[in-house]
């Protein structure tokens, strides 16, 4: 599987619980960024997720400027 991760530096939040694979597109929203980890397996022997997500704010609280006028992110892309 590869995964594209954004390089730029900012403050993640973890989402309450751990999820699937298959959840991803049900918890993920656009315009934000995620590090997903991995986090053990369910009892079933299927693997868990966890998610952070940015907090959509800039280093001193204030809303995050649009992402259409955000200068472009640096991309790594891994194989996973």
């Amino acid at each position: 599987m590869t995964c594209i991760i954004a390089t730029t530096p900012g403050e993640f939040r973890r989402l309450p619980g751990f999820y699937r694979r298959w959840e991803l597109a049900e918890v993920c929203a656009s315009n934000r960024s995620y590090r997903i980890e991995d986090a053990g397996h369910h009892a079933d022997g299927t693997p868990l997720l966890a998610i952070y997500a940015d907090d959509g704010e800039d280093a001193i609280g204030m809303p995050a400027p649009d992402p259409a006028v955000r200068p472009p992110q640096a991309w790594a892309v891994a194989d996973v």
